[in-house]
């Protein structure tokens, strides 16, 4: 979400608009109790917002922008577009409100010393101790607690620090000034302009609103016509919008409802060929909704615990049944993706949240295409176990870390408009994918060695083992004239199963590196530049080459490749962890 200057600058207009809204909050208040359930917001959610080059729905936008002031946290539970309109048309509610998150505890733990060290500040803030106690748990403050004198000294301290906590205060600072209530009307740009083009700026409500002129009596008069809009049009939003603030502040929800209605109505019928269609932006707003689908990794773990017993036990019904439910949540993510680049109108690889949700769901479908050419060897269901497991913990960590995995759909940056670009970025992240499913079969290897398995080792590593119709490492034992074929053990084919994803994710990441190079120098002037993310990516591709080699030396292979396969993960998860959110680099954005 980006802040021009005009959005951040009151205009003459804006402040009347302001004023007018303050004077008849402060004198209606609202009950609600009641009205947060009554309100039906639905269909202003579903309405198209012009931000940043790019038609959001209402629902989505709202949910971007309070994410700016509360981060993940939604205020006393409320959704999003409840809180952006209550903001809006109730500011003086918020004045001492705890909705701005602070996200950084070292910083939490100042502000509070900070104001414990100045008694006129312990005076002034109501419940202190029980306030500061929540903010050190929590994060959430109130913009009158940050404006407090003993801590303007402080921030102007800490946004000088521009490693370490000029981030967090430029965050508490945007907060501020998104919940001022003339920025919220003004980067409301719901009215299409004239013509078909998208590159034209729509109009904010603000530009329809009746403000108080300058007559003794306080008339109100209405604005100009805006071009390409005609008086009636005009009138009928302009109407219906003093409608929903005239009921939002007075309490009265069939009002709100109504208002609601009619503006779902009116404003997509200004410019219908420019208005996007109804079915994208319905599924956009459901989509945000329901969590982005994150909740998916509930039927992973269900085909995860399937798979593992029927590994662990050879239970037919059981690794039979996991990869049905594996299948299931494969459809699921699938439609969870496909869903966010109808939405985006892009490939979701653009940020962490899409990064790490594209990774997980590469790595699936590349095991359900690996478990249908291992299907009659006895490494099947290992590879789907594995991606199950790698697709549960990012789909949990997009659902429970929203503060740290912004789930909210950015246009684009321009430098990452470039087809090397593309093919670099996906055969990284799918390369990290397989990476975390190696450590998968690997960890679990090094399980079964610690409950008194044998020290066995695919004796075809890697790909050649797909090969082995009969199991991975399979012997002949002479028995009466006959040859069957013995069982392979639990450590042949955990094995067996990392050398395969080993070797497919090696040779993605040096071709992600390559191109990476190869985009670099198309790009910045330059193929290789040491920043901090592509020095670590080399260092995950060194661990393997490591591992190639000391399997060829090393008498215990299948433990060897095991902890390789476990430090590669590591270093990989560092790569993307540490250095997304704490080192600054050329690839910070990812």
């Amino acid at each position: 979400m980006s802040f021009s200057s005009t959005g951040l600058f009151m205009s003459c207009r804006e402040a009347f608009v302001c004023a007018f809204i303050l004077f008849f909050a402060a004198l209606t208040p609202v009950k609600a109790s009641d009205f947060v359930t009554e309100v039906d917001l639905q269909p202003l959610e579903e309405l198209a917002v012009h931000t940043d080059g790019r038609l959001n729905s209402f629902g989505s936008y709202a949910n971007a922008l309070m994410y700016e002031v509360s981060g993940s946290r939604k205020i006393d539970g409320r959704p999003p577009i409840y809180t952006y309109l209550d903001m809006l048309f109730r500011p003086s509610a918020y004045e001492d409100a705890d909705v701005i998150y602070v996200k950084n505890k070292l910083i939490r733990k100042k502000m509070v010393d900070a104001l414990r060290k100045s008694p006129d500040s312990m005076a002034r803030i109501d419940n202190f101790e029980a306030r500061m106690s929540d903010f050190q748990k929590v994060g959430l403050t109130s913009g009158s607690i940050l404006a407090d004198p003993a801590l303007v000294e402080l921030m102007g301290r800490l946004k000088s620090d521009l490693i370490r906590t000029n981030k967090d205060v430029t965050s508490m600072e945007i907060a501020s000034r998104v919940m001022n209530p003339s920025f919220l009307l003004e980067q409301m740009k719901i009215i299409p302009p004239p013509g078909e083009s998208l590159d034209v700026p729509w109009r904010s409500v603000s530009a329809l609103m009746l403000i108080p002129s300058e007559q003794d009596d306080m008339s109100l008069m209405p604005q100009p016509t805006l071009a390409g809009l005609d008086r009636e049009t005009q009138d009928r939003i302009a109407d219906a919008w003093h409608a929903l603030f005239t009921s939002w502040t007075s309490g009265d929800s069939v009002g709100v409802n109504s208002a609601v209605a009619q503006l779902a109505i009116v404003v997509p019928s200004v410019n219908p060929a420019l208005y996007p269609s109804v079915s994208r932006l319905s599924w956009e707003s459901w989509y945000f909704r329901n969590h982005q689908l994150t909740r998916i990794w509930l039927v992973y773990m269900l085909s995860l615990i399937l798979l593992l017993l029927g590994l662990v036990y050879r239970w037919r019904w059981a690794q039979w049944g996991g990869m049905s439910v594996f299948l299931v949540a494969l459809l699921l993510q699938t439609f969870a993706v496909g869903l966010r680049w109808y939405i985006s109108g892009r490939w979701p690889n653009a940020n962490m949240y899409e990064a790490v949700t594209t990774a997980a769901w590469f790595g699936s479908v590349g095991a359900l295409v690996i478990e249908v050419l291992v299907r009659r060897t006895a490494m099947k269901s290992v590879f789907a176990l594995s991606a199950a497991t790698a697709s549960m913990v990012a789909l949990m960590a997009a659902y429970y870390l929203p503060a740290y995995m912004n789930p909210n759909i950015s246009n684009m940056m321009p430098v990452l408009n470039d087809i090397w670009l593309y093919i670099h970025t996906n055969a990284i992240i799918f390369s990290y994918c397989l990476i975390f499913m190696a450590a998968v079969s690997g960890g679990l290897y090094i399980v079964n060695r610690m409950f008194g398995g044998a020290p066995a080792y695919a004796k075809a590593g890697g790909a050649a083992s797909v090969l082995l119709a009969t199991g991975v490492g399979a012997t002949q034992v002479s028995q009466g004239g006959t040859a069957p074929v013995r069982r392979a053990r639990l450590g042949e084919v955990l094995d067996g199963v990392s050398m395969v994803l080993m070797e497919l994710s090696f040779v993605l990441l040096w071709a992600g590196l390559v191109m990476g190079a190869i985009w670099a120098d198309h790009s910045w002037g330059r193929p290789w530049g040491w920043d901090p993310k592509e020095v670590f990516a080399l260092e995950t591709f060194i661990v393997f080459a490591v591992l190639i080699h000391v399997r060829m030396k090393v008498h215990d292979k299948g433990l060897w490749t095991a902890w390789l396969c476990v430090l590669g993960a590591v270093v990989m998860l560092f790569n993307w962890i540490v250095i997304n959110f704490v080192i600054t680099g050329l690839h910070s954005y990812a």
